[in-house]
């Protein structure tokens, strides 16, 4: 038989397969304790076997390869399994610790304020200006209308303007909308 499995002999990996897949299959149970683990990591042990069946000069020497190969991939499995648990273990800690509340709220934060500046970029070029002059370099209206040499009326429609934009193209989204309120809120003073 091991002459026809070297050979590529199906019939012969078929004689094989029947004879040692039970004892295989329940050896790597033993380590995973999952059948359906068990059943994948014996189906590719055999396929490795058919893969190398060249290489085999006898039976006994079929059925050690067969053993210590599921015996390897279930300790690869296994292992796997482990550096899961202590990354899914590290991420709960993480997530429960009070730090990362700060940090997430601040990713948040970063991106809403990413999502404002990047409608923001879309308003026209006058508006836009003042907008990021009110709310960039915090300057008041009478500043920015000398800077810009325009009346201060102009600066405060041109602002009231945008933000009116920007509500409009952010509406669907609630949390974009609190902080452009928030940051709105901060700057109270720029709009008496």
């Amino acid at each position: 038989m091991i002459t026809a499995l070297r050979l590529g002999n199906e019939d012969a990996f078929t004689e094989v397969y029947k004879r040692l897949y039970q004892r295989i299959y329940l050896f790597a149970n033993k380590f995973v304790d999952q059948a359906a683990d068990a059943q994948d990591l014996t189906a590719e042990t055999f396929a490795q076997l058919w893969q190398r069946r060249q290489t085999f000069s006898s039976m006994d020497a079929v059925r050690a390869f067969l053993f210590v190969t599921v015996r390897n991939r279930c300790f690869n499995l296994l292992r796997h399994r482990n550096m899961k648990e202590e990354r899914r273990s590290e991420l709960l800690q993480l997530l429960e610790s009070e730090d990362t509340g700060d940090f997430y709220l601040e990713q948040v934060h970063i991106e809403v304020m990413r999502r404002i500046y990047a409608e923001v970029e879309k308003l026209p070029p006058r508006m836009k200006e003042i907008f990021l002059l009110s709310y960039q370099e915090g300057l008041k209206p009478a500043q920015i209308a000398e800077r810009l040499q325009i009346k201060v009326q102009t600066v405060t429609n041109q602002r009231v303007s945008a933000i009116r934009l920007l509500q409009s193209v952010l509406r669907g989204d609630p949390l974009a909308i609190a902080f452009l309120l928030l940051l709105l809120e901060n700057e109270r003073g720029f709009l008496s």
